[in-house]
């Protein structure tokens, strides 16, 4: 039985280390202590330290938002692998969309990251998704096997065994649109089937994978109830107790 995830992406919000702390608090009084879920939590880089101060001995986890696949050197602007577990991060987000659109990065460099985190002891959350003009012209399923052939790529089964895929549209991210429980559902059970094929029935059986797309309180049981989805990879609805206690709440784990 796979145990539900449901992950905070901040993403380059919550940035006074005041807000992400007060956020963070609010967070571990009500779910410090929580075995229904596994919850994680990723602020900006620059809150990481203060958000850890507050989860410590809690079951709650920390998560960076990215990784540059190097343990150190001349990457002006980069974090390695070692600085995020310095920082008592036990999670690091890969791949995300916003990393492939906007900084173009591609499957090799993802798989490059995926790789490196796994290394050095990082369970990475690898995002994988289609654009609305590659679903209107039926291409999901070829996009979302492309990203995790590419992704998984040189992977041991041990190792996808450990992480976390989260699928997330791409057009469904922030824009208020979500797809139905039936087609979340459907790409999640097609990407069991692809991690089937690359290795066995076992480990898709095994690796979790989230939904991630404006999910928000009032869609979040309906979705999350779904049985391939294991959790959510949640962006706004994570930045206000309410909304991702709510979430929480109603992802059928109580």
């Amino acid at each position: 039985m796979r145990k539900l995830i449901i992950a905070g992406n901040w993403k380059m919000n919550a940035g006074t280390v005041d807000a992400a702390v007060q956020l963070a608090r609010g967070l571990v009084a009500k779910y410090g202590q929580t075995t229904a879920v596994d919850i994680v939590l990723g602020p900006p880089y620059t809150a990481l330290r203060e958000v850890k101060a507050v989860i410590a001995n809690t079951r709650i986890a920390l998560s960076a938002q990215n990784m540059y696949p190097k343990t150190d050197g001349a990457y002006t602007g980069e974090i390695s692998p070692l600085f995020l577990k310095d920082c008592g991060c036990q999670y690091v987000i890969l791949g995300h969309s916003e990393r492939r659109t906007i900084f173009k990065e591609s499957n090799a460099f993802i798989n490059e990251k995926v790789q490196c985190a796994l290394a050095h002891g990082l369970i990475p959350i690898l995002c994988i998704g289609e654009t609305e003009q590659e679903r209107e012209d039926g291409q999901t399923e070829a996009v979302v096997e492309d990203h995790l052939r590419g992704g998984l790529a040189g992977l041991t089964k041990e190792q996808v065994k450990s992480m976390v895929i989260a699928y997330e549209p791409v057009w469904a991210i922030g824009t208020g649109k979500t797809a139905t429980p039936a087609d979340a559902q459907s790409v999640h059970a097609f990407c069991r089937e692809v991690i089937t094929g690359l290795y066995d029935r076992d480990t898709a059986e095994t690796v979790r994978i989230q939904y991630g797309g404006s999910v928000k309180p009032d869609n979040a049981k309906e979705l999350l109830t779904q049985p391939d989805i294991d959790g959510a990879l949640v962006g706004g609805a994570s930045l206000k107790v309410d909304s991702f206690s709510g979430i929480i709440e109603n992802s059928g784990a109580f």
